[in-house]
């Protein structure tokens, strides 16, 4: 890479950094905070109910983030026992992080939809400017590839929660070969375009509810 290249890249990294920090954090604490609010104590008793960006990183998920545009972050543990209605409970915990990602994303479109440019200095609005985009996309990228039905992203847990007593073998080889379907949907260009097709999808329906 040439100066010019890696400047871009750090400039890049310093932008998506924090985003990423502010993004995941949002939404490991949801399901936190939706676990524990449907009977589960085992995130908040592993210190996982904050803000605190350092409690939900994963070094992993950080790095692809910056190579690829797609990251993750340390998922929140939860124990389904504890749910008075483990099934509809587990999906809810689920659904609350891809959710708070969304809303999250069309709270940052908002503020820059209307920020006062015209109040502040050019630098400043640039770099706000660049740091809400870019919080957008990664909430919208975290909800979207959440969805996914994957272990140990969100919409695992919902197949899961279908499929669990009928189909009791399926879901031990889905968690078996979690890791080698995460491979394939990153290393196999017909499935990382299906991905980006997905997010560009979401980030579309978002926009139009603000723009």
């Amino acid at each position: 890479m040439t100066n010019a290249s890696w400047i871009d890249f750090w400039a890049s990294a310093a932008i998506l950094l924090p985003a990423f920090m502010i993004s995941v954090s949002f939404h490991e604490c949801s399901h936190a905070l939706a676990a524990y609010l449907l009977g589960d104590p085992t995130a908040k008793q592993s210190g996982r109910l904050t803000l605190n960006p350092l409690a939900h990183l994963d070094f992993l998920g950080m790095l692809f983030l910056i190579l690829f545009r797609f990251g993750w972050a340390n998922p929140v543990p939860m124990d389904q026992r504890n749910f008075k209605y483990p099934r509809i409970y587990s999906i809810l915990t689920a659904l609350a992080g891809p959710s708070s990602n969304f809303i999250l994303a069309y709270a940052s479109l908002m503020l820059i939809h209307h920020f006062p440019s015209n109040l502040v200095y050019p630098a400043i609005t640039q770099t706000v400017i660049q740091l809400l985009t870019a919080t957008a996309y990664i909430n919208i990228m975290l909800g979207a590839f959440n969805i996914l039905p994957i272990p140990p992203l969100d919409g695992s847990h919902i197949l899961i929660a279908l499929i669990a007593k009928p189909f009791p073998r399926l879901v031990l080889w889905i968690y078996r070969y979690s890791l080698f379907f995460l491979l394939l949907l990153f290393m196999l260009p017909p499935t990382r375009l299906a991905l980006m097709q997905l997010i560009s999808y979401v980030e579309h329906i978002i926009q139009s509810l603000v723009f």
